[in-house]
């Protein structure tokens, strides 16, 4: 299978995974012979002066898509999502995954996931509010799970409130409803963690990964490595301790952890210990590329003590390059709510401390 820019894949799996030696004591949430995998990975653009690339090397939705074929199982593919829905049954699962640019429409009630042509005249994007209806309406599976990667994802929290009947849902973003995005892969390479069943992730340690927990460990990746506030939402119905995934054990108490560590050119970056072994730790750079980790000492580790301005206080928030005066509204992982001065609360946002700064006197 190859995925291509800004194509949409719709994949029926059976898949053959690989069976343990030893039962485990919990069964997986999906069954793959009753899931459906629709995933859009988008990483460029026709009007590149509106949405820049992203990332090509290592992509984490191929790894993505290849974690689902495992087996090597043959596939099905195509990209018109109404007429695939239509042949869902009653018990399955689908999955729809995206990663690209989201931009919100401009009353700011909805969230458009950018499409290769984007920008064009009468292409405004995939509504992330039509999602919901357009499943409910064309497919007849039971369940949703909706993973979304790009700014303003949260988006589909807000349109998920609004689902009264039909499929349950649940879904699981990069952002929140009012905040941009990085353009690293910590998000989907959280995601591929908890399906590869990384001890880290299992945080009860009762040997499974649930969707809670995993919901839990990308929130944590995200405010601390990209100071944004991921979103974790679900319909009545959906259960929010489905077993993604049967975790591996734990081969030493702190791997795990974050911190932050040096890179190779001495600037601190959010690290995550993944391998112990002789009294050092191997680390790697959450986000960024395998090929960036590196083995240090535990001096060489320091706590992450994220910035932090106190609700009510009169702050400058940057936005297209232009200072704008803001108050802090809420804080909550060192991202901060702001309400920006003599505007709207339709502009209020989430922004990391990167964009704040304490007024010039």
């Amino acid at each position: 299978m190859k995925i291509l820019i800004a194509l949409c894949l719709l994949i029926f799996l059976p898949l053959q995974l690989a069976v343990p030696a030893a039962a485990p004591a919990h069964d997986l949430g999906w069954q793959p012979a009753k899931t459906w995998l629709f995933v859009v990975g988008a990483l460029s653009w026709k009007h590149k002066e509106t949405f820049g690339s992203f990332p090509v090397k290592n992509r984490r939705d191929a790894a993505l898509v290849d974690f689902f074929k495992k087996g090597g199982v043959p596939e099905r593919i195509d990209a018109a999502f109404k007429t695939q829905l239509k042949k869902l049954g009653p018990n399955d699962l689908l999955i729809v995954y995206y990663a690209g640019h989201g931009y919100e429409s401009e009353k700011r009630d909805d969230v458009y996931l950018a499409s290769y042509d984007a920008g064009d005249d009468e292409v405004p994007g995939w509504s992330v509010n039509s999602i919901p209806d357009t499943i409910k309406n064309n497919s007849k599976c039971s369940r949703v799970l909706w993973f979304i990667d790009c700014c303003y994802s949260g988006q589909a929290a807000v349109a998920l409130t609004k689902q009264k009947n039909g499929p349950a849902f649940a879904c699981v973003t990069a952002s929140a409803a009012s905040e941009s995005s990085t353009e690293h892969w910590t998000f989907t390479e959280a995601l591929l963690d908890s399906l590869g069943g990384a001890a880290y992730v299992d945080l009860n340690h009762d040997g499974a990964i649930t969707l809670a927990e995993f919901a839990a460990h990308v929130e944590a990746d995200m405010s601390q490595a990209e100071e944004q506030l991921s979103t974790f939402a679900a319909t009545k119905g959906f259960d929010e301790g489905m077993v993604l995934a049967h975790a591996k054990p734990l081969a030493h108490p702190r791997i795990g952890e974050r911190a932050k560590a040096k890179d190779q050119y001495g600037d601190w970056y959010t690290c995550r210990i993944v391998e112990a072994r002789d009294e050092k730790f191997k680390i790697h750079f959450i986000g960024y590329e395998d090929d960036e980790d590196a083995w240090v000492a535990p001096e060489e580790l320091r706590p992450i003590k994220p910035t932090q301005y106190a609700a009510g206080s009169e702050v400058e928030v940057v936005w297209k390059k232009r200072w704008y005066p803001a108050t802090i509204l809420q804080v909550k992982s060192g991202i901060h709510l702001i309400h920006y001065t003599d505007y709207d609360s339709k502009w209020d946002e989430w922004v990391p401390s990167k964009r704040i700064r304490i007024p010039k006197s």
